[in-house]
């Protein structure tokens, strides 16, 4: 090693030679070192993305498929900024929706998980001779009502 390094430092073609090599061996295990840094710290973030929105997931069932931003920070420990940047990274107005209510506070509608709290109303598709035949029974239930 020490006669690679007098031969470059004596100015030799050879040496100078060799020292380019060196240099360029070292600057490319730079950059690869520096691209599979970058590459493992994007890993990571999208790792920890994936995790905290499974956290949201359950954090929302657990709620009845509704969260505020308040309950988000407080489970994930993480500051209200934080947690509403995931929360509205999460909207995509199928699965997940923004709502406001009349006093401006924002709930994050999980509607997979939702509770289906208000009734459903069943509406059956009838011909138009069917559907005018059953308003003729009404007027006719009324009439004999009032009679």
């Amino acid at each position: 090693m020490g006669g690679i390094v007098a031969a470059a430092a004596s100015g030799s073609g050879a040496g100078l030679t060799v020292a380019a090599i060196i240099v360029g061996a070292g600057a490319a295990t730079g950059a690869l070192g520096l691209w599979e840094s970058r590459r493992f710290g994007r890993r990571a973030r999208q790792l920890e993305r994936t995790a905290s929105e499974h956290r949201l997931y359950a954090l929302a069932e657990a709620h009845g498929g509704t969260l505020r931003v308040v309950d988000a920070a407080r489970d994930l420990q993480v500051a209200s900024d934080e947690a509403e940047a995931l929360l509205d990274g999460l909207v995509d107005e199928v699965r997940v929706s923004m709502q406001v209510d009349d006093e401006g506070e924002i709930r994050y509608l999980f509607r997979e998980l939702a509770d289906d709290r208000a009734p459903r109303i069943r509406v059956e598709a009838t011909s138009p001779e069917a559907a005018e035949e059953s308003a003729v029974e009404s007027e006719i239930a009324k009439k004999d009502l009032t009679d």
